[in-house]
Formats: structure tokens, sequence, C-alpha cells
């Protein structure tokens, strides 16, 4: 079966835990995180913020269970991390730590620590750093003074065509990504300007088989005209999604279906895309399809591509 080829690892970081003095996951709430820029606001929180929603407890660990268990079918290998109890203590928002892909980037025996944007998750890279340092025994790198870079503003795949690093502008910038570059030196190097508050929640990559990169799953409305323009220079088949697919639009909070684990031949999601004929494009391509639903971690603007980093 071609999902077991790859066995690719990834990082996560488990669920924090029930205790008399913290009731959950995001038990007081979704906290609403914004960036520099007006566009960096997270849609989903500011949404479950306004709703007064709050995460069934039961509901959330069962979508969590289900959750490993799809990648682990999908024939990733998991490296789980427990969730730190210097960060489970209450009053704190820092519960957006279960987002490990915004903490960094793992490139062979290093970590790019990510810096925040956000003040209010700073905490979060710093322990993401530290565990990854003695866990994983990956030296640390830090981003130089005025240069920003959330690892949800980060798509970088290496494939039979070379290797693609999309950097999102949102809640990073250029000095962030430029610094990256200056390390990994891809061989193709984009930066793309949208209005979601990480480009993972507008963009994924869909990769044959074969690894090679066939396609490029893009919330269109979302990324600047001169963005889209560099992006179909490449010549790769773009795939347009509504925002539906993405973080939604207006007062419709949208499926984050695009923010997506890939692998050669391998789409893990939460959901089917609603736009139409995705699908069909993505079963002529030979990508195995695995959905796993996280309604929960859906209201803290966050997905499968979120929850999970690589370790290359």
């Amino acid at each position: 079966m071609n999902a077991y080829k790859h066995r690719r690892e990834i990082l996560l970081l488990g669920l924090a835990p029930v205790t008399p003095e913290v009731k959950g996951m995001w038990y007081k709430g979704y906290p609403v995180h914004q960036g520099e820029t007006e566009s960096s606001i997270n849609f989903a929180t500011l949404y479950a913020h306004n709703k007064g929603i709050v995460p069934d407890q039961d509901l959330l660990k069962k979508e969590w269970l289900g959750f490993v268990d799809t990648l682990l079918r999908a024939g990733f290998y998991l490296n789980i991390i427990p969730f730190p109890e210097e960060l489970n203590r209450p009053g704190n928002l820092y519960h957006d730590a279960v987002f490990i892909r915004d903490g960094g980037l793992i490139f062979r025996g290093i970590w790019i620590k990510s810096r925040f944007s956000v003040k209010a998750r700073v905490t979060e890279g710093e322990f993401h750093a530290k565990v990854i340092e003695s866990k994983l025994g990956k030296t640390v790198v830090t981003l130089p003074e005025g240069a920003f870079l959330e690892g949800g503003d980060i798509n970088y795949i290496e494939t039979c065509q070379g290797s693609y690093y999309f950097g999102g502008l949102s809640r990073s910038n250029k000095p962030g990504h430029d610094f990256v570059r200056e390390i990994i030196r891809p061989d193709h190097y984009i930066l793309v300007e949208s209005e979601g508050y990480h480009l993972d929640t507008v963009f994924t990559p869909v990769v044959t088989a074969d690894n090679c990169l066939a396609a490029l799953i893009i919330a269109g409305e979302g990324i600047s005209a001169g963005s889209m323009a560099q992006i179909r220079a490449l010549g790769i088949r773009v795939i347009e999604i509504s925002a539906q697919d993405s973080s939604g639009a207006g007062d419709v909070l949208g499926d984050y279906a695009v923010n997506a684990l890939v692998a050669p031949g391998v789409m893990v999601n939460s959901g089917r895309f609603v736009t139409p004929g995705v699908e069909e494009t993505l079963e002529k391509l030979g990508i195995e399809r695995y959905v796993t639903p996280l309604t929960s971690f859906k209201y803290a603007g966050g997905s499968v591509h979120c929850l999970t980093n690589e370790i290359y």
C-alpha cells in the first residue's frame, strides 16, 4: 500500500490534561490572537469568542484520538511529546501550544525557532525549542532581531522537481523568511501575501506517489494578485477553492479543509473539500485521502497541518 512507503516522522504535542485547576483545553474559551497586521487576526477564535463557544472536553479528546489513529493508518510515524505542565496553568492563554507547527521548522540537525508576532504565544516558542533540543537533540537556531516567523506561514517540500519554499507574509515577515532561505537554500522560493493569518489556512501542495508536486490548492480570494501571478509562473497546476474550504468569509466560519498534512501520494485533513471537482481531481492524481474531524480545534483556527510538524 502506497501510504506505508513514505514512513515520514511527525512531531505532535499531546493534549493539555484536565486537572483540578485547569478544566481542559481552551476551557475558558478560545483566545483571540492577532499579529502585526489587521489581516493576521484569527477569524475562527474571534468567531468562537463572539458566540461564546467553549469546547466539550469529551468530544475534543475523542477527536484527538481519532486524529492520532488516522495519522497512523496513513503511514506516519508519530513522536508525541506530553503537553508541558508549565503551560497548563490557570489563567494562561498558551493552550495554542498544541499547534506545534507554529513553533518552528526542523531542518536536518537544527530547529529554526519561530519568533511570534503574537506576544501571548512567545512562551510556546520557548517551550517548543527547549523540548526539541532536549528530546530530539536538535540545535536551536534563533532569528535575528526584527525578523518574525511562525511555522504556520511555512510550507516547505522536497520533490522530484526540486525543493519548494512557500512563505506567508501575514504573521511572518521577509527578514524572517530570508533568514530561513539562507539556511535551507530551496530551489524555488516564493513569498505569499495573503489575508489568512497563516499561509496554511489558505494553501496546501499536492504531492503524488512518485514525489512530484502535481498541484497547489489555494483559496485564491485571500491571496494578493501579485502573489498569485508568482505562483502561477511556477507552471504548477493551481486548484482554486472557495472560502468555505479555508477559514470562511463574512459571518460564516470555514471548514479548514485546506489545512492538510501531505506526503507522497497522501493527504490528511479534517474534511472533504466542498469546492466542486477538487476531490475528483485528487482521486485522478492517485492521492490517498484520509479525513479526521477536528471540530474542537477548528474554533481555535487550526487543523491537521497546525497540529503536526515534520521531522526531516
